[in-house]
């Protein structure tokens, strides 16, 4: 093994100008593709991230709402206390249980008008997600008496001309028109244009009074799970939860996820996978293409070398070793660079944000990037014996070269 690596590295310092041309486009090939491969999984890994935590920042990532009713329901309440709920809220991979009531209403200003869904929430509602998206004024209270401040998104707060502090009067409609004034708190912009666009914040107590509801009644049960925990796997074992512990007294309830409620916005995620499984199988085909290039022309630059070794007694399997030792040398060089100039990139745009996006169409406003170390380590293993793989059938062309021929040549 050490003499094919010695004769390896003195291959390497005896190549031509054709092969050290045809070496630099190949470990550069490879760098490109490693870096576009990294950078793709960082930013789909990024937009899942980011798309599923401001979703369910909003919403909850699983609710309980009445049978056929979505957990927007104003018409349907239902009481929160359930005998399971403390069970629920202790069960693993659950952050938090909220009781939220809702009202939808219309904001009428001298030169526009818009429409809101208005989420009614309590004094012990955690407010970290509007804590982190807050850009003016300051975060509801709403313990002590009931409040008449409200959160609304910058979108809304733009079109409409409000500023924080200012009045906002809401006219609610049903079997009567019920106007009600509310103080302008405070204005957030989570960056998810389908759905901060459309709502805002009040005091729980507000909302059940406007539908004449009971102190303990709610449209939904929002669930919060802790970060990183499975959507899918945490309704499974809350609709088991549910299921083993209900009591005689306790309302049927269905429970349904933030995937259900926003399927679109998860399915456009599930085609980045297919977008990004087509990039990196077309990025592993072309470094192995220029691999087997490179390979290709130092097996030719060095067929006289080749019979050499052969008619000094080494077997083809050896001297495919030393051809091959040369390939992932330039490998390990390419995936070297490509690692550093692919993480980089992410860095870069993690911390910065200097790529852009249209909200409108895209969800957010900046390309979002999220690192998994083990998901690089993986795609590096892959790429690494893919390649080896794809170079490893240009050394067949090594068994047909004739030592006695090649000699003859020279």
């Amino acid at each position: 093994m050490r003499v094919t690596r010695f004769i390896a590295s003195g291959l390497a310092r005896g190549d031509g100008s054709l092969s050290r041309t045809s070496n630099t486009i190949a470990w550069v090939s490879v760098a490109l593709s490693i870096a576009i491969m990294i950078v793709a999984l960082a930013v789909v890994a990024g937009f899942k991230a980011e798309i599923r935590d401001r979703a369910t920042g909003f919403m909850g990532s699983v609710m309980l709402v009445q049978p056929g009713q979505s957990p927007l329901n104003e018409l349907y309440p239902f009481s929160e206390q359930l005998s399971y709920r403390e069970a629920l809220a202790a069960a693993p991979g659950v952050a938090g249980v909220s009781g939220v009531a809702w009202r939808s209403g219309l904001i009428k200003t001298d030169d526009n008008i818009g429409g809101l869904s208005f989420k009614g929430v309590d004094s012990l509602y955690d407010f970290s997600f509007f804590a982190n998206c807050l850009v003016d004024g300051a975060l509801p209270d709403y313990h002590g008496r009931i409040s008449n401040d409200i959160l609304i998104s910058r979108t809304t707060a733009n079109s409409l001309g409000f500023q924080t502090g200012d009045d906002v009067v809401v006219y609610f409609i049903g079997e009567e028109v019920k106007v009600r004034k509310f103080r302008l708190c405070g204005i957030y912009d989570a960056g998810l244009e389908e759905i901060d666009s459309k709502m805002a914040v009040a005091d729980r107590r507000q909302i059940q009074r406007l539908n004449g509801w009971q102190p303990d009644e709610v449209s939904s049960v929002e669930i919060r799970l802790a970060p990183g925990t499975p959507i899918e796997a945490a309704t499974d074992r809350i609709e088991n939860l549910i299921f083993s512990q209900m009591q005689d007294g306790d309302r049927a309830l269905f429970v349904t996820n933030v995937k259900k409620l926003y399927g679109h916005l998860f399915d456009w995620l599930a085609l980045l996978d297919l977008n990004v499984l087509m990039i990196l199988l077309l990025m592993i085909a072309v470094a192995g293409f220029n691999m087997l290039s490179a390979l290709l022309i130092i097996l030719f630059e060095q067929i006289s070398t080749i019979g050499l070794l052969k008619a000094m007694g080494m077997t083809t399997k050896e001297v495919g070793k030393v051809f091959l030792y040369r390939a992932g040398a330039l490998v390990g060089k390419g995936m070297l660079w490509g690692n550093v100039l692919g993480l980089g990139i992410c860095l870069i745009q993690r911390y910065t944000h200097i790529l852009k996006l249209d909200p409108v169409n895209y969800f957010v406003s900046f390309v979002p990037i999220k690192l998994h170390l083990p998901q690089i380590i993986l795609l590096n293993i892959i790429a690494a014996v893919l390649l080896m793989l794809l170079i490893s059938l240009s050394t067949r062309f090594i068994a047909r070269v004739s030592p006695d021929k090649t000699m003859r040549m020279e």
